[in-house]
């Protein structure tokens, strides 16, 4: 069982009052990867956002046409937010998520949050606004990336 003390303890959470910890607690799953394991593949449908609460998972994106060979985007550590396109139309994976090692995460269902944010708008704002940000970093570290490629030639 998720508790609101669980929660409360990362940052992402963080501020958000008893009373909805209390609600988010209820829809979290906690769940347990093997090193190597997909958590989800690249175009697939988006149905869980994740938060990582041990141990390192991959973000990897297609490189070629069949999704034969892949790129490491970046590793993720603990107290990081992924999945987020479950709660971002149009709700599709936009890369793998690959554990790097044994992972423990909490898993929330994309519908059951977005039913949420639909009773609750400040909760909407607050937890959009923390998901825009942590989209604004990946986008960030990606062109950074793109910029070191043309920058080796």
């Amino acid at each position: 069982m998720v508790t609101v003390d669980l929660l409360a303890r990362w940052p992402f959470f963080a501020g958000l009052d008893a009373r909805v910890l209390d609600a988010l607690a209820a829809l979290a799953n906690l769940q347990h990867f093997s090193e190597g394991a997909t958590i989800f593949r690249q175009g697939t449908p988006a149905t869980h956002l994740y938060l990582l609460l041990e141990g390192w998972v991959d973000l990897t994106i297609d490189a070629d046409v069949r999704s034969v060979r892949r790129e490491l985007l970046m590793t993720l550590t603990q107290g990081e937010v992924f999945g987020w396109s479950a709660v971002v139309e149009p709700y599709v994976y936009t890369a793998a998520a690959q554990c790097a090692t044994p992972v423990v995460v909490l898993a929330f269902s994309g519908a059951d949050l977005l039913a949420l944010f639909a009773t609750d708008a400040r909760l909407c704002y607050t937890l959009m606004n923390r998901i825009c940000r942590v989209i604004a970093r990946r986008l960030e570290t990606t062109r950074a990336q793109l910029v070191g490629l043309f920058w080796a030639r």
